[in-house]
């Protein structure tokens, strides 16, 4: 018998979780493999044993739509964001903001990056958001 047939086997169990996929999704999206960066953040999103784990994969996954100028499916998840979970990921606002600015809705962008600003006067996004609003300001006076 060689050695190898005396050897036991050592199996190592491995369950992927949500945040396996969601850092997945992460690192895909920034090589920027959009497709599978989608992929992964709808797997984590079936897997999310949270509602705030859910809402980080379903974020980043109107992110990515909106990456690639996918704004009604990106603006489809934040609205059923912002309808459920607004409080809990008050950023939602600011992409959606985005979106709408992007597609030419600029009195729509206008009230949510504001209210962002309102409800996050702390926020991450927080000089972006007044960036994004002081532009479709300067947009809106323009037309």
């Amino acid at each position: 018998m060689s050695n190898r047939q005396n050897e036991t086997a050592v199996i190592i169990p491995f369950i992927p979780n949500s945040d396996f996929y969601f850092q997945r999704g992460i690192k895909a999206f920034q090589k920027n493999d959009v497709a599978r960066a989608k992929k992964y953040l709808l797997r984590a999103v079936t897997l999310s044993k949270s509602e705030e784990e859910k809402v980080f994969a379903l974020c980043q996954l109107a992110i990515c739509h909106q990456h690639v100028g996918e704004f009604n499916q990106s603006i489809e998840i934040l609205n059923d964001l912002i309808e459920k979970d607004g409080d809990i990921f008050p950023e939602a606002y600011y992409f959606q903001s985005n979106n709408y600015a992007y597609i030419d809705e600029l009195e729509t962008a206008l009230e949510l990056v504001t209210l962002y600003l309102e409800l996050e006067p702390d926020g991450d996004f927080f000089e972006e958001a007044e960036d994004l609003k002081d532009v479709i300001e300067i947009e809106m006076k323009n037309f």
